[in-house]
């Protein structure tokens, strides 16, 4: 009998016991004739297991129960808590999802991502609930940002709540006042003090003083587990890592190195693992090469470097800088397609109609010497404007021949069922120092989208040619919508008016008659495409999606209409990428053997990859909004009575978000849209609705800008719109 078989009977049994009658953990092993150290060991897992998954409760009397919702009044999930300090548990009950707010002042210690048990919970007329956090069944992670202020005291500088921690005197020694420190925090509270939820602590790392330059930026990337130095093995291990191609690497690879191949990518881009060439013959048929860089050739498996590098799951990109997978001797030198250098390249090569129909393709190891760096700006000048900038000349046709494809690519594409989502990214400007200068949108150009086409176009490839050897693999998958959360988005753009009625009905009747696909998601949003409300239109049906993440089953990608995808094209900066390159080698090298090992590790590699991904989405964006409060913080300081002009771009019953002109996002508290109606101000505000604001309050730890609705110039503006 396995481990995990042996649990399950334990757990069965305790259920059996647990549900005659309560018993406290020692009337438990009594009667279950617990003995010994191991069936000790087993019992307890066996028991928190339960208590993990909701089946039974502890009580504070000390006594296990069957965890019976409506019996106990309580109920138990995973909560989310936002930078306001929200905290939001969904629970599934009776075909409908609840939504459980717990304010702030009741989070009692709980982090983002703990699995809690709640109490006094207040249904109101809706789906929302109110709630208070009773107790922490399981940390997610346990890693929150301190600031010790001296004399074992500890503040909470990013989380909300009113929590401190006590550590061992020991640890207390290595640090000094003023300076962050990443906490690990059991989830039995110790004691409440004057409202204040006391944890035992241990310090895990020292991030830096409060003084420092950038200290919010690695306050943020320690919060997510992205450090930007390495351990001393893996600094040792580069030590043996060439600078330059040697002759034995070349052994088996096909060489393009006099091939007319190049790269496009932003400005400041220093590694940069893709490379493209294209041909086209007489009958109109296309020969498109993407070139990978072959990072898998230098990072053996089990090195420091390959360990390390599955630990951090990704690269993270902080605005103005970026934490890397690999150190910049791997991610900027050897394994960057530099201009002018030989590299080790994974080559594909694929066919493609004259309408832009993927028809064959080849995969090989290759050897290329990239002839330019280009970058988008550039390059969108030739295709879009017909200037082709200095240093370009000899490559001008090939990239209009690229363009000419990807057009007909795109066209392929949209008639597959890929969805065109309008994009909301924001990006900072910064001056040399880091402050920010100013908001832009991400517009994605044509050559951007010419490289996304042809990016998508080989791992497609890629994750065809694995899945049909039925080997194991690593693959980037995208699920069907959930019909209920797709039709309540819809739903709200319908009573918001965002959107027509009819238009609305036709898709909902099609969604709950199953007759849908990502084709009609798109056609639904290209309506709207003109409308100046399309963003907020297309965030709302995002919101109803699914995220993607990895998987060891080829599942395909809905948001892509593919039923193949992977991962393939940047190994410098995401693991997944650099599995998948690691997985075609052993079956090309050692056969079915070598490769059959990994079939057990892969769900493990998926999801810790998967985690990763989101953790580097967070920060991102913990940044992003670190440098709008920090950009509206100099500008409230130089004139505190600025009205803003805005729109609202989200409303739930908790927060009702603004963005403004200048790209900025801030929030309203209900209490002050409240404060509205109590100052006579009756009509209701609705999304997409253009608005007038004064900034509050700025809180940089907690990355966030309060807004007080100007009514007065809001009024002014309709009676306008009114005559």
């Amino acid at each position: 009998m396995d481990n995990m078989q042996k649990t399950e009977e334990i757990k069965s049994e305790i259920l059996k016991h647990i549900d005659l009658k309560k018993l406290t953990l020692d009337q438990l092993r009594k009667t279950m004739h617990v003995k010994g150290e191991i069936m000790g060991a087993s019992f307890i897992n066996a028991l928190n297991e339960l208590e993990e998954e909701g089946k039974i409760y502890l009580g504070e009397d000390g006594y296990y129960k069957v965890f019976d919702s409506k019996q106990l009044g309580k109920v138990q999930g995973k909560i989310h808590i936002d930078n306001l300090g929200n905290g939001f548990v969904f629970i599934e009950y009776m075909d409908h999802k609840i939504k459980y707010l717990i304010d702030e002042s009741h989070l009692n210690g709980a982090l983002d991502g703990d699995t809690v048990v709640l109490k006094d919970i207040h249904h109101g007329k809706t789906n929302y609930a109110s709630a208070k956090v009773e107790k922490i069944v399981k940390r997610e992670k346990g890693k929150t940002v301190f600031e010790y202020a001296g004399d074992g005291e500890f503040i909470p500088y990013t989380i909300h709540g009113n929590v401190t921690v006590i550590c061992p005197k020991d640890e207390l020694k290595k640090i000094v006042a003023g300076q962050r420190v990443l906490v690990d925090i059991g989830k039995e509270k110790i004691a409440t003090i004057e409202n204040k939820a006391i944890f035992e602590g241990h310090i895990e790392k020292i991030i830096g003083h409060k003084d420092d330059p950038d200290i919010e930026i690695a306050t943020i990337a320690a919060q997510h587990a992205f450090f930007k130095d390495f351990p001393e093995d893996v600094l040792k291990q580069l030590e043996t890592i060439p600078d330059k191609v040697n002759i034995e690497d070349l052994k088996g690879r096909r060489d393009l190195r006099q091939k007319r191949i190049f790269t496009i990518d932003g400005k400041d881009t220093k590694d940069m693992d893709d490379a493209v060439s294209i041909q086209k013959n007489i009958l109109g048929y296309y020969l498109l090469s993407v070139h990978i860089a072959d990072v898998s050739h230098y990072i053996k498996e089990g090195t420091p470097l390959d360990v390390e590098a599955a630990k951090r799951g990704t690269s993270a990109y902080l605005a103005n800088s970026v934490i890397p997978m690999f150190p910049h001797q791997i991610s900027n030198g050897i394994c960057s397609l530099n201009e002018g250098e030989d590299r080790l390249t994974k080559t594909v090569d694929i066919l493609i109609s004259p309408n832009g129909e993927i028809l064959n393709y080849n995969i090989y190891d290759s050897v290329i010497n990239s002839k330019k760096k280009m970058n988008y700006d550039d390059v969108n000048q030739i295709i879009e404007q017909g200037v082709i900038p200095k240093g370009y000349e000899e490559f001008a046709e090939d990239l209009k021949l690229m363009y000419e494809l990807s057009e007909k690519m795109n066209r392929i594409n949209k008639s597959s069922g890929k969805v065109d989502f309008a994009s909301n990214e924001v990006k900072v400007i910064t001056s040399p120092t880091g402050e920010p200068l100013s908001f832009k949108p991400q517009i994605q150009k044509s050559g951007e989208r010419l490289i996304e086409n042809f990016m998508v176009a080989a791992n497609s490839c890629v994750a065809e040619y694995y899945r049909w050897l039925e080997t194991p693999e690593v693959y980037r998958v995208h699920g069907t919508p959930n019909d209920d959360n797709l039709i309540e988005a819809l739903k709200t753009l319908k009573k918001e008016k965002l959107c027509p009625k009819e238009k609305v009905d036709r898709l909902i009747n099609k969604i709950k008659n199953g007759h849908y696909n990502s084709s009609d998601l798109n056609s639904f949003l290209e309506q709207f495409k003109d409308d100046e409300n399309y963003q907020i239109i297309s965030l709302m049906i995002l919101k109803g999606m699914s995220k993607a993440k990895y998987s060891s089953s080829c599942d395909g990608h809905y948001g892509l209409g593919l039923k193949f995808y992977t991962h393939f094209t940047s190994p410098i900066r995401r693991h997944p990428d650099l599995m998948v390159h690691r997985l075609t080698d052993p079956f090309k090298k050692y056969g079915l053997s070598k490769i059959n090992s990994y079939y057990s590790l892969l769900p493990d590699i998926c999801t810790h990859d998967s985690q990763m991904e989101r953790e580097a989405d967070k920060a991102e964006k913990e940044v992003l909004d670190l440098k709008m409060a920090q950009y509206m913080k100099r500008l409230y300081e130089e004139d505190m009575t600025r009205i803003y002009h805005g729109r609202i771009i989200e409303m739930t019953p908790y927060d009702t978000k603004i963005k403004l002109d200048n790209n900025v996002i801030g929030h309203v508290t209900p209490q002050d849209v409240a404060h509205a109606k109590a100052v006579g101000h009756n009509q209701k505000l609705k999304l997409g609705e253009k608005v007038y604001v004064l900034v509050k309050e700025i809180s940089i730890p907690h990355r966030i800008i309060y807004f007080n609705l100007n009514y007065k110039e809001l009024s002014r503006a309709r009676q306008k719109v009114l005559k």
